[in-house]
């Protein structure tokens, strides 16, 4: 009865990279008595407001974690946490989550908050891909989005152009403003992908596979932990404090002057290389309620 009475529960707007979720939803459960609310409707794909209202005021939700795929109706999501759960706190904020549906959009974001960061040249038109690539700069073309539903990983990279030819026959069968225009750069064969918890951080290698002329054997794809400069890690953590992400992963190319450049973000990334994602992601998780708890002494509570 005491177990119950004492038990934590927290919701999860989540419909990508379950299969992670779901090992960190049992870690809660059995090591800190957290459950794990799930406020999408069991067997549906569909957002609902009122189910979503309808769990809110079942449960006492002290903290919600949102973790999609990119889709129009994600906005709904945005609406229903803004209306009817405002000051319930959120493991990585609304404006953030949607931000990072859009590359675009992250990178503007980055560029205006994160000075001592460096990025590659991001186009935001076509036309301004174009004129550079006039100008001779190779330009790696992907899909605006992030985390498309079923979408292959090597789907998310229309190509490399080398020429305004090249740029043009690459995007003729794609509305401008579904792609990212990027500064490429050549023979660059490791990417470092990095995955951030609060203040933990690991950095692991992987294959750029646009450099790869052949497909690579599972044992040329086993990710290796590399150590990450300090300058990086700290510029790296001030950038989640400062956009609002707690738990995420960027993805960053060294240049031949030994320059990081980062290249992609991810709010919640997979982890599925991290074999000790779970652990850390449910500790942090239990950190943050027991600090909330001696804040606010009682759970935020949903409006009625």
């Amino acid at each position: 009865m005491s177990n119950k009475l004492n038990r934590i529960y927290i919701g999860s707007i989540c419909n990508r990279d379950l299969e992670v979720f779901d090992k960190i939803k049992k870690f809660c459960s059995k090591n800190y008595n957290i459950s794990i609310i799930n406020l999408i409707k069991k067997g549906s794909n569909t957002f609902s407001a009122k189910f979503f209202k309808k769990q809110l005021k079942k449960y006492p939700i002290s903290f919600i974690i949102i973790k999609l795929l990119s889709k129009e109706d994600n906005q709904e999501i945005y609406n229903a946490i803004n209306e009817s759960a405002p000051n319930i706190p959120l493991l990585n904020s609304t404006n953030i989550v949607k931000t990072c549906e859009s590359r675009k959009d992250t990178i503007r974001m980055v560029k205006k908050r994160c000075k001592k960061l460096s990025l590659p040249s991001t186009f935001f038109s076509f036309s301004e891909a174009y004129d550079a690539c006039a100008n001779g700069t190779k330009i790696i073309i992907k899909l605006d989005r992030h985390n498309i539903p079923d979408l292959p990983r090597d789907g998310r990279i229309i190509g490399i152009a080398k020429s305004v030819d090249e740029l043009t026959a690459l995007t003729q069968s794609f509305n401008e403003n579904e792609l990212f225009f990027q500064e490429y750069f050549e023979k660059i064969d490791i990417i470092y992908k990095v995955y951030v918890v609060g203040r933990w951080l690991v950095s692991i290698t992987s294959h750029n596979r646009m450099r790869q002329k052949v497909n690579l054997t599972p044992l040329e794809l086993i990710h290796i932990r590399v150590p990450i400069d300090k300058q990086l890690k700290r510029r790296i953590l001030r950038m989640g404090r400062k956009l609002g992400l707690t738990i995420f992963g960027i993805d960053y190319v060294l240049t031949k002057e030994g320059i990081p450049y980062i290249i992609d973000i991810n709010d919640f990334p997979s982890f599925r290389s991290i074999p000790e994602a779970v652990s850390l992601i449910s500790d942090y998780i239990y950190n943050v309620l027991i600090l909330q708890q001696q804040v606010f002494k009682v759970p935020a509570r949903a409006r009625g």
